[in-house]
């Protein structure tokens, strides 16, 4: 199995807490990764592409492309199936549900359940920045509730191997709650669509498809989102 880097830093740690919400960035060691040129979105559901063509493909060590994976695919449905419950969990938040408690743990919405989806070694990158903490800090003092109101998926990829994955997708959030002060700070609205395009990197630990980095673009509105062919 590759190895995979879990040092991340404090700033962008920071920075996705203020921008994103949900989570920090942390990028694989992997130099094969695939591009998501020529991504083609489709919102919510499985990803399938125009034509009923699959978006998933299997790619070797130089990330070329050797065959197309179907969506029925175990691991393509097995990465899918992380990913979209790993986005639901992070991106559905709420001040009243994001507990107080020291390590940010332990109540809906909060970390505890986030931490599930994460490999060990992501998990612990994070508990050593105080994630959790700062996480609660960020939605009880801006008295912050978000929801998600879609998902797009774009090309991604397994490795030959089966051990490894990436996978691209948008997630279409709105603010449902907000202190004026946070809300004029970051530029946002109250219940209007923010996009954020994310690349999910993930390893296939004791059988299971875990979280191993998150790349993330800072939220646009949905409207002014570049249009992909």
């Amino acid at each position: 199995m590759r190895q995979l880097t879990t040092a991340l830093t404090a700033a962008v740690c920071t920075a996705a807490l203020v921008l994103v919400v949900s989570g920090c960035e942390s990028s694989p060691a992997d130099t094969a990764a695939a591009s998501p040129a020529g991504r083609s979105p489709q919102a919510g559901g499985p990803p399938t592409g125009p034509a009923g063509r699959s978006l998933w493909t299997l790619i070797d060590d130089k990330g070329a492309t050797v065959a197309t994976l179907p969506d029925d695919d175990p691991d393509v449905a097995a990465v899918r199936k992380a990913v979209a419950l790993h986005s639901g969990t992070t991106d559905n938040r709420d001040h009243r549900s994001v507990t107080g408690s020291p390590d940010g743990t332990g109540g809906t919405g909060g970390t505890e359940d986030e931490f599930t989806f994460y490999s060990p070694e992501f998990v612990q990158a994070l508990e050593g920045q105080g994630y959790g903490a700062r996480l609660a800090s960020l939605f009880r003092d801006n008295k912050l509730a978000t929801r998600q109101v879609k998902t797009a998926w774009y090309r991604s990829t397994i490795y030959q191997d089966r051990k490894t994955a990436k996978a691209d997708m948008d997630s279409v959030i709105e603010f449902t709650a907000a202190t004026p002060g946070y809300l004029k700070k970051g530029g946002f609205a109250l219940n209007t669509p923010y996009t954020q395009h994310r690349t999910v990197s993930l390893a296939k630990q004791d059988g299971r498809w875990k979280i191993t980095g998150i790349q993330k673009s800072p939220m646009v509105k949905e409207s002014t989102r570049p249009t992909t062919s």
